[in-house]
């Protein structure tokens, strides 16, 4: 069943235009050192400060494109009262949250609770605590993240993975929310890969199991080619795009 090996890796060799076997040189940015990494990604870093107004124009614009509700808010006191809103008009009693940095100047559990909700952190502590964990996860009604970076290019928020936060707060709730910072964004996919990529050589050959990429609400067209959204996933998502921090 299927197409055979042999054909597949023929297929392959002739869209990259080789004949047979590896590529007689390495990609070149597989080859740079940790000074020509550490250069790269300074460059990306002022880039994205330098270009910050555009690339906030620039991902309200794309993620709205990619079924994101975008929300542009000028600080962190709109941003609440947005949380507020979104919170009040789902009748939301239950809402989930990552444990991130945003959390310090962004405090969403105080405007859950004044949607008349309450905002847990979802947080793993232990062997035992991980089914608590997933169970209030499959019972929340929207869960709330923030950013490690945001793609102008594709729309799309990237959480990375760590110890003690569950990527299923951005799955398993029915309504997801993104807080995103000017200083979470990059312009395109090639900016991120090169930050990842000295994160990767700085430590040791570990940059974590995955990356979660959001771009907009889950969809699936398993079925007679039909898109259906929030079968894997959410079926509404919220960024809220923060003009300052």
């Amino acid at each position: 069943m299927g197409i055979p090996s042999a054909q597949f890796r023929e297929t392959i060799r002739a869209a990259l235009g080789r004949q047979s076997g590896p590529p007689a040189e390495p990609y070149d940015v597989l080859a740079e050192e940790f000074p020509a990494l550490e250069a790269r990604a300074e460059a990306v870093r002022e880039r994205a400060a330098r270009e910050t107004p555009e690339l906030l124009d620039r991902m309200a614009e794309t993620a709205a494109l990619r079924g994101w509700n975008v929300q542009r808010c000028d600080g962190a006191e709109e941003a609440l009262d947005y949380v507020t809103s979104l919170a009040r008009s789902l009748g939301a009693t239950s809402v989930a949250r990552s444990e991130q940095e945003v959390f310090e100047t962004v405090p969403v559990d105080a405007a859950v609770a004044g949607a008349g909700g309450l905002c847990w952190p979802a947080v793993y502590d232990g062997p035992s605590s991980r089914t608590e964990v997933r169970q209030r996860l499959a019972e929340s009604d929207m869960g709330i993240t923030g950013a490690d970076y945001a793609i102008a290019e594709t729309g799309s928020v990237v959480v990375l993975p760590r110890r003690g936060l569950s990527r299923l707060v951005s799955v398993v709730p029915p309504v997801h929310l993104a807080i995103v910072r000017p200083s979470d964004l990059l312009g395109t996919l090639d900016d991120l890969f090169a930050l990842r990529r000295l994160e990767h050589v700085r430590n040791g050959g570990d940059m974590g199991s995955y990356l979660n990429f959001i771009t907009g609400p889950s969809r699936t067209a398993d079925i007679e080619q039909t898109i259906v959204v929030g079968v894997h996933g959410p079926r509404e998502v919220h960024m809220v795009l923060l003009d300052k921090e």
